[in-house]
């Protein structure tokens, strides 16, 4: 069987709106399920909150959580997505975390490989978008990340 073919099925798939396939053929099966998934987090920038009665002007202000940039680190690949690094570990990061440019924060299975997630910049953990051993699919944000200053 051709694995290439089986990964642009699952590809396919995966793009469109069917739930659920099942293949039979010449002694193989697959089939290919959906899990549901938390929808992603909107990108792009955060709405500006009103400023508060008699609150101080923009200039010289101290930063608002609208205000600081934030970014999202999406999952290369469709698969699973583990917090730990092992069965039984802790989570490598969670919300409230400070992280490092390339440090390690997740892990995803794709294809019986593992894959690590790092972190493409440094800042800090605001928001785990998915639980451990959640499906997830390429693209889907898997952190929100407060950008270092």
């Amino acid at each position: 069987m051709d694995m290439n073919l089986v990964r642009e099925l699952i590809d396919v798939v995966s793009r469109s709106p069917i739930g659920e396939l099942q293949i039979e053929r010449d002694g193989f099966r697959v089939r290919i399920a959906k899990q549901a998934s938390p929808p992603a987090l909107p990108s792009g920038p955060l709405p500006q909150p009103a400023p508060a009665f008699g609150a101080p002007a923009a200039s010289g202000a101290s930063p608002t959580i609208a205000t600081i940039p934030r970014h999202s680190i999406r999952a290369p690949l469709t698969g699973v997505f583990y917090r730990s690094a092992g069965e039984g570990e802790p989570p490598l990061v969670s919300a409230g975390d400070v992280v490092a440019e390339g440090q390690k924060i997740g892990v995803l299975e794709a294809m019986k490989t593992f894959n690590v997630v790092e972190a493409d910049r440094a800042g800090r953990i605001v928001e785990v978008a998915f639980e451990d051993h959640a499906a997830v699919q390429s693209g889907d944000v898997l952190f929100v990340l407060e950008e270092a200053g």
